[in-house]
């Protein structure tokens, strides 16, 4: 027995069976401790992918059967049912009346090795929740404010009433802000700017002066007074009394007649070819008198022979001679004393001594010469010699300005550098690159009778405006109040043409984080990333016209944009111009967002937006629908638990 007792033989089968009992508890607990967490984790982003799902779906706060239904979908995908055998499975999703979707979902797995110590089931249970937060984000509206906004979406004329786009746009605009208001989180900043635009866009006061120009060229006119001299010439010279062709007597005796016959020229035989002689041998100079004054009468020698000028009498006496004459007369006491005779209408830039031609000497008082933009800036006014009699008088600056130089192109891919007026991101460093006040009550057209279109014109009266809408002030980014907003938005008009890349072009600049507002856009003060929007609404496809004073002058005359004043030249161009802002916005990674309210969706709009990002509403309940959907598609969605 003592033997026995010391005997370690086959002890390792005894200490085996023995701990066989201990090691089946750790290994079904680490196996089956394993497939639970597994199991929570797959229940947890079950629940998590649904919530998200369902809060997706939503485009306002309002939580539908659908949503929940889209929010069951997704856990189903994620965790269905009998997985990892898993029993009694239960999910649900419902929603908080501020839009945050909470989610609860449980299950119970069975045990496999621990089933043997009496634990045979696990309990599984998640919860989450999934709002849309937004974080630092700059949103610039850009909006149609043309003639057609006043009618209604199906194109009746509602007169900017109840009903019309322009009222339609103002709920959709308010609904955006108050999706967005909703979803921000308190410690992100969110701006908001606004560009209406049609064929101009108010943007000047924005611009700080150091970007403005200090002169610049206008469609306009200079008074002219009877001590008007010859070019060359100085106060007291002879006084040009017109420069004109005109019909010529067959004697000098029968200058200034009023009888046709004294015009008439032979056209038979040897008659008609003495009288071509005599037109073609005109006297150079010769003195007529009128009402006692002798005057001075150039005939230039381009004389011209015309058959067939005169009707009635004898077929062969019907032929004219026309040339081009100048008449002059001398200078009287009176015309030291400069009297306003009529007004040249013709292109003239500020501080110009002798602006036109010579027809209007510096010694006449108050003329271009004095004027400079000194005040305009600070006072929104200039005083200009266009009123009565070649007076001073103020013209008010509304905000509307031109562009900075542009280059004559049908490729605007790239902008050209020299393309100064749809860079984006220009920090004026020369005149030619600075913008420059619009000033519609110093601009005319310049047309005759007949409506052609003329490049200097001499006329008493006035002449006709050209086609002008100057919106109103357009909106740096800034955070703003709801009550500030809807004042700001009650106050649009509609009025004028359809110049997409005006408003585009400013609503980049306005957001982009470098060109001349770099300094406000470029950081938040969190120190987070900041996203950007354009939200580009526009009821119709681009109109433009010649005879519009636009942010580049009035083409018919300035022909910054074409060149040849070519009206499809300027519409493709100005198509072609859209697609180079929208790219360029799109590279300094602002999203652009369209929507095409009660109107096609057209192509040039369809590039314009970035990728899946343009839209169309039919109705103003459509278009709120809308904008409260690209709010949410701007927010991030968020787990919060």
């Amino acid at each position: 027995m003592q033997r026995l007792l010391h005997d370690k033989t086959a002890n390792t089968l005894a200490i085996a069976a023995a701990s066989l009992m201990p090691l089946l508890a750790m290994v079904g607990g680490g196996i089956d401790a394993s497939r639970y967490y597994m199991a929570a984790a797959r229940l947890q982003a079950a629940c998590d992918a649904g919530a998200l799902a369902a809060r997706q779906a939503m485009t306002t706060s309002t939580f539908t059967t659908s949503h929940r239904t889209i929010g069951l979908n997704f856990f189903d995908q994620n965790f269905h049912d009998g997985i990892f055998g898993t029993t009694g499975r239960t999910r649900d999703f419902t929603s908080t009346t501020s839009g945050v979707v909470n989610g609860t979902a449980s299950a119970t797995m069975p045990t496999t090795i621990m089933g043997a110590f009496g634990y045979t089931s696990f309990r599984l249970a998640a919860t989450c929740s999934a709002e849309v937060n937004i974080s630092n984000s700059d949103i610039m509206f850009v909006l149609d404010v043309t003639g057609s906004m006043a009618d209604c979406p199906d194109g009746s004329d509602c007169n900017s009433g109840a009903g019309s786009k322009i009222v339609g746009m103002r709920s959709a605009v308010m609904s955006f802000y108050d999706t967005v208001q909703a979803s921000t989180s308190p410690a992100a900043q969110v701006r908001y700017g606004l560009v209406p635009y049609s064929s101009q866009v108010n943007v000047g006061l924005s611009i700080p002066r150091a970007h403005m120009a200090n002169n610049n060229t206008y469609q306009t006119r200079v008074a002219r007074y009877n001590n008007a001299t010859l070019p060359g010439g100085r106060v007291g010279d002879p006084i040009l009394v017109t420069d004109q062709t005109e019909w010529l007597p067959r004697t000098q005796a029968n200058f200034n007649s009023t009888n046709t016959d004294h015009y008439r020229y032979r056209t038979d035989g040897t008659a008609g070819t003495q009288a071509q002689t005599v037109c073609g041998n005109y006297p150079a100079t010769y003195t007529v008198v009128i009402n006692g004054e002798n005057q001075r009468w150039q005939v230039f020698a381009a004389t011209e022979y015309v058959t067939g000028q005169w009707s009635g009498g004898n077929s062969n006496d019907r032929a004219g001679c026309r040339a081009r004459v100048r008449k002059t007369r001398p200078a009287t006491l009176t015309d030291i004393t400069p009297q306003f005779r009529d007004w040249i209408y013709c292109p003239v830039t500020t501080g110009t001594t002798n602006p036109c031609s010579a027809n209007n000497p510096s010694g006449s008082p108050a003329g271009w010469e004095a004027v400079t933009f000194s005040n305009i800036y600070t006072s929104n006014a200039i005083n200009l010699p266009i009123g009565a009699n070649g007076a001073m008088t103020s013209v008010t600056w509304a905000g509307c300005i031109e562009e900075p130089d542009t280059v004559l192109t049908d490729n605007y891919n790239p902008i050209p550098a020299g393309a100064f007026d749809i860079n984006i991101n220009l920090v004026p460093t020369t005149e030619a690159q600075r913008w420059k006040p619009a000033l519609i009550d110093a601009v005319w057209k310049r047309e005759d009778s007949n409506g052609n279109t003329l490049n200097w014109l001499y006329q008493m009266g006035d002449e006709a405006r050209p086609g002008w809408a100057c919106p109103r002030a357009a909106r740096k980014l800034s955070t703003i109040a709801r009550t500030d907003l809807q004042n700001y938005v009650n106050a649009l008009a509609a009025g004028g043409n359809t110049y997409h890349d005006i408003g585009m072009v400013w609503g980049a600049r306005f957001l982009t984080p470098r060109g001349i507002f770099a300094s406000e856009n470029s950081t938040a003060p969190n120190g987070d990333p900041i996203s950007r929007h354009i939200v580009f609404m526009t009821d119709g496809a681009q109109v433009n016209s010649i005879e519009n004073y636009s942010t580049h002058g009035v083409e018919w005359w300035d022909r910054h944009i074409t060149g040849n004043a070519n009206s499809t030249t300027e519409f493709n161009r100005r198509a072609a111009r859209l697609q180079a802002v929208c790219s360029a916005a799109r590279a300094e990674n602002i999203t652009v967002w369209v929507v095409a309210f009660g109107t096609a969706l057209t192509q040039n709009l369809i590039d314009c937006a970035s990728s899946g990002r343009a839209f169309q509403a039919t109705d103003s309940a459509t278009l709120t629908a809308r904008f409260q959907e690209i709010a949410q598609k701007i927010a991030a969605l968020r787990l919060t638990s």
